[in-house]
């Protein structure tokens, strides 16, 4: 969870304007310039500075002087180069841990520090992560969009989180696809009553979770089918034992055998977990 140390109130809930995602080589991506609100819809995240002549401008942030990067020129007009993230780097504008692997597909995150102090930055994450791994001094991130590499660990195909690169949709009724789960090994729940079957590389799905643990500190973690993960998972934890409790999640999901699916596992076999899907996105390509 983020511990931010400022709450600034400013732009419209949630927004992301440009930092769309392209691929810059076979181990870079580059984000355009831009800006968002964090995922606590907090701060405004900045990613673009002002331009003018030959000026380099500056940005006052939370009260925190944030120089501009030197302006670039091309016929006589300035512009802003892109942010690029190297998977060769761990860290700030690399991968938050690990090395890349082949065929998967990462989370793009814009990160930065809410006191102002650093540079916004990005930060790769593996799509089965509930959230990057974040660099020291960092406190606020927000999901910008996928990337996948291929079998040769290449970056490949980018994807763009903003409302011209996904569409939404809401389930209603709610469509209830487990009841009663308790298995203590990763196991999928087919998807596919709710979303329909997709060829789409990247679908985000909106969960309500009814969790009632067999004691209190018990677990329910979910990950994309297809996903190796142990680490950073979406979990949620059980707070008194046998006491049901919802709560509301995103989950990637992950295609098995055609399907969408998603995998859970629960703490010990006296846990039970019920899951119905809300709604889901899906990123066009």
């Amino acid at each position: 969870m983020q511990s931010q140390s400022i709450s600034v109130e400013q732009t419209p809930f949630l927004y992301i304007t440009g930092m769309n995602i392209s691929v810059a080589s076979t181990t870079v991506i580059a984000i355009a310039p831009g800006q968002c609100r964090d995922s606590n819809d907090n701060i405004d995240m900045v990613y673009q500075f002002p331009l003018s002549g030959n000026s380099i401008y500056a940005e006052h942030h939370n009260d925190g002087l944030i120089p501009a990067p030197v302006p670039q020129y091309t016929n006589a007009m300035s512009y802003s180069l892109p942010l690029f993230v190297n998977s060769a780097v761990i860290g700030v504008n690399g991968l938050d841990q690990g090395v890349l692997a082949a065929s998967s597909n990462y989370l793009v995150y814009a990160i930065a520090d809410s006191t102002g102090k650093k540079q916004p930055a990005a930060i790769l994450t593996l799509q089965s992560n509930a959230f990057p791994l974040m660099p020291l001094g960092y406190d606020s991130y927000r999901l910008l969009g996928f990337v996948s590499t291929n079998s040769s660990t290449a970056f490949t195909q980018a994807s763009v989180l903003n409302a011209a690169f996904y569409k939404g949709y809401f389930v209603s009724p709610p469509i209830a696809v487990l009841t009663g789960g308790d298995a203590i090994t990763f196991t999928a729940i087919n998807l596919s009553t709710a979303i329909p079957t997709t060829i789409a590389p990247f679908v985000i799905a909106l969960l309500a979770v009814t969790f009632i643990p067999f004691a209190a500190g018990d677990t329910v973690r979910f990950r994309p089918t297809g996903s190796t993960a142990i680490n950073n998972l979406v979990t949620i934890t059980g707070n008194v034992a046998g006491v049901a409790q919802t709560n509301y999640i995103a989950v990637n999901v992950g295609i098995g055998g055609g399907l969408p699916e998603i995998d859970y596992e629960v703490t010990v076999a006296g846990d039970s977990v019920s899951v119905s899907v809300q709604g889901y996105y899906v990123t066009l390509s």
